[in-house]
């Protein structure tokens, strides 16, 4: 049978849980343009209807950068958003993509998601394939709600398992899928809820902010070649100094060894690279 919950009843469940000193991270999955947005956009009227906030479209957000300024302010503090408050990230896949595992930015962001617990807000991502994400996100998100056509959105719940390896049960959740074609008997999953579409003129606001804010945070991932190694070449580099160090070996060997020109070598060792 179909659990079925009313969205109101969801967002209040969620207030709850804040309230209670826990994180609500939600990721929202489904194929491309069967209502991701939508859905984080309906929970965050019903979240605001709960709390007696107001609605503001400006929550989303493109940027990492943005987001974690909103999450955690600047050097300085500012650009914090009250506690309870919400923050919709309309492109997570841009933001913390797995390919992307070693850049700094990203593993200091999600060393951020792992502290931020105190701020008590409710943060919701949207993602084509949720499993996309890099690694640590995916233990970041409390719930995943998977989007299988307009309108329904079918919510999981990582695990409670001291001993899962794999909170989310994979392997386990597409074997009960494929059988079943439904999530109702999966191990992680808690419950559906429908969700209204945008109005027209929600419609008409988003598509203007999307095509603003998205528009300048495209080329976020797309650093310099030279930026995006540095710390790899600081880090051979480091490593070519403690070879010779050793005593055991001369610029020349060394040279032979990791084919890099003996002149680099020896600029490096003296300190001079």
């Amino acid at each position: 049978m179909t659990k079925l919950e009313n969205i109101r009843q969801v967002a209040k469940t969620i207030h709850e849980a804040l309230h209670s000193d826990r994180d609500v991270n939600v990721a929202f999955g489904g194929m491309t343009g069967e209502g991701k947005t939508t859905c984080m956009w309906a929970l965050y009227k019903a979240y605001c209807h709960v709390t007696g906030k107001e609605i503001d479209m400006n929550c989303m957000t493109w940027n990492r950068d943005e987001m974690l300024k909103w999450v955690d302010g600047d050097k300085e503090g500012v650009g914090r958003l009250p506690e309870y408050s919400s923050i919709i990230a309309d492109e997570l896949i841009s933001m913390f993509y797995k390919r992307n595992w070693y850049e700094d930015e990203q593993k200091a962001a999600i060393e951020l998601f792992n502290k931020c617990r105190d701020r008590h807000l409710l943060i919701m991502g949207a993602v084509p394939n949720f499993w996309d994400l890099d690694s640590g996100m995916l233990s970041r998100f409390r719930f995943y709600v998977y989007i299988p056509y307009r309108g329904v959105a079918w919510v999981f719940q990582q695990e409670n398992n001291p001993f899962a390896a794999d909170q989310w049960n994979i392997t386990d959740n597409r074997k009960v899928f494929r059988k079943q074609r439904v999530p109702y008997r999966c191990p992680n999953f808690l419950f559906e809820f429908r969700f209204d579409d945008f109005t027209k003129d929600e419609k008409k606001q988003y598509l203007q902010l999307r095509n603003t804010k998205r528009r300048d945070t495209e080329n976020q991932n797309k650093k310099p070649k030279e930026e995006k190694y540095r710390n790899i070449k600081s880090q051979r580099d480091e490593s070519i100094r403690m070879a010779y160090e050793t005593g055991k070996y001369t610029h020349k060997q060394i040279s032979e060894r990791v084919g890099i020109a003996q002149g680099h070598i020896s600029e490096v060792c003296n300190g001079l690279a």
